[in-house]
């Protein structure tokens, strides 16, 4: 008898520890071929082509960079119950609490938010996550080793004025226009 309950202690804990909640790369994995979205793997050797507007800091803030996973989901007409469906999933998500929630910005139709895994000062993923109601919405996994996320932020705001050369994708550029 005490065998058969400490058996069923043993399975209640085991039962009540599994972790069923997807992770975003589970769900980056389960859609990357799907037809309804869009997706991109860039190897940081991509982003380190002619770099030469860049300052110091911001190549070093680019060497810390391993790779950036990018899945986009094109809004159409056919697709809008799809659409908030998986908006939604992501949403859920990023609740959890491996999610760290560096910011957030946008209003009416437009929202954009960045969460990060790691360290306050040192994160390993940076996550994007933005939303447009009439366009679609896209998440972005920059992933790396000790990322600094104010130096990333400016990177990436390098990026929105022209400074990075992204060497060999010239029609990223459009994505979500």
């Amino acid at each position: 008898m005490k065998k058969v309950v400490l058996l069923l202690v043993v399975i209640s804990l085991g039962l009540v520890s599994c972790n069923n909640e997807t992770t975003l790369q589970e769900y980056y994995v389960e859609n990357q071929n799907n037809h309804q979205y869009l997706a991109f793997d860039i190897p940081a050797s991509l982003l380190t082509g002619d770099n030469s507007k860049l300052t110091a800091e911001q190549k070093a803030t680019l060497a810390t960079v391993k790779k950036v996973n990018i899945l986009g989901f094109p809004l159409k007409e056919e697709n809008q119950v799809q659409y908030e469906a998986e908006k939604e999933k992501l949403s859920e998500i990023l609740k959890s609490d491996k999610y760290k929630q560096l910011m957030r910005y946008g209003g009416g139709n437009r929202k954009a938010e960045l969460y990060f895994l790691g360290e306050d000062d040192a994160i390993d993923e940076l996550i994007v996550f933005g939303s447009d109601d009439e366009k679609g919405f896209g998440i972005a996994r920059v992933t790396g080793d000790k990322m600094n996320p104010e130096a990333l932020i400016k990177l990436l705001k390098s990026f929105e004025e022209g400074d990075l050369d992204i060497a060999g994708l010239p029609k990223l550029g459009g994505f979500m226009d």
